[in-house]
């Protein structure tokens, strides 16, 4: 790695190959990036927080043009975009991805070579080329208005961003939706989405907590879950603690402490993390029929 990646404790980021053609990049597990390598370009999803310098790992990596692609607008996403001139994302994302978290990071973006990079939207269905490899860009906003999923035909994978993960997906913010019950009502229909296109992926590949998911059992459990949410009858942890996330935000003085209390709900392999009191039980008979 280039002298700037480095820090006292050593590279910023870690890289390993998953296949000669798939690399995943960390910085420190908190944020999976994925660089898919094909004969005429190459791909990387999404860009971490914007530490250090992303783009020469990827460079050491390949040779070849990359373009730029973010599952979704928040800042842990879209934090290195910086480092190149354009960046590909669903139409939603395109109002909030230059929006950092803090003034550290504000500071990080504008030191980038491209801090006004460029932005263009990727519509439902849109695919992208990259020489042996074809990818479909499919909509699946609930985390993030502008989240999207990314299936990689020829590999069978299909990278879901914050909307399908091992450890929590995270609905904390109110966006385009009044109340809590129809961003479940929308996560539920887009699982279901996935789900009947199973037959085109092997595995899930996340943007936090893990990743190789088999998809059979996350999508199933996440669809049971939305169910039992949208019925009022989700089973609940009696505290949010779980992996990469503390037992009570609030009190911990976790950034995600700053959007309230929360409550998390789980089956099987799939959790929730959601605000307290939000979810307006009563008008999930007017979720159902919408």
């Amino acid at each position: 790695m280039k002298n700037e990646n480095k820090t006292l404790h050593g590279l910023i980021y870690g890289s390993w190959m998953i296949r000669s053609n798939l690399w995943v990049l960390s910085n420190g597990w908190q944020n999976f990036q994925y660089l898919l390598v094909g004969k005429e370009k190459a791909v990387l999803i999404d860009t971490g927080y914007g530490e250090g310098n992303l783009r020469s790992v990827v460079e050491e990596i390949t040779s070849l043009p990359v373009m730029v692609i973010n599952t979704h607008g928040h800042f842990d996403h879209t934090g290195g975009n910086g480092l190149w001139q354009q960046a590909w994302m669903g139409e939603a994302s395109t109002k909030d991805c230059k929006n950092a978290f803090s003034l550290e990071q504000s500071q990080m973006a504008a030191s980038k070579p491209y801090p006004n990079y460029e932005t263009h939207i990727l519509t439902d269905g849109a695919t992208i080329e990259l020489g042996n490899e074809t990818l479909e860009v499919m909509i699946i906003p609930a985390h993030h208005d502008g989240s999207i999923a990314i299936l990689a035909h020829k590999n069978r994978l299909l990278f879901t961003g914050d909307e399908l993960e091992s450890g929590q997906v995270l609905i904390l913010k109110q966006r385009s939706d009044p109340d809590f019950l129809p961003t479940i009502a929308r996560h539920l229909a887009n699982t279901e989405r996935l789900l009947a296109r199973q037959t085109d992926f092997d595995y899930l590949f996340p943007a936090h907590n893990g990743y190789m998911l088999d998809p059979d059992r996350y999508l199933n459990d996440f669809i049971n879950l939305d169910q039992q949410i949208l019925n009022g009858v989700a089973a609940e942890r009696p505290d949010t603690a779980g992996f990469n996330y503390p037992a009570d935000p609030v009190i911990s003085g976790s950034v995600f402490g700053n959007f309230g209390r929360q409550k998390r709900v789980f089956y099987g392999a799939a959790s929730i993390v959601y605000l307290d009191g939000e979810s307006g039980i009563s008008a999930k008979e007017t979720v159902r029929e919408g």
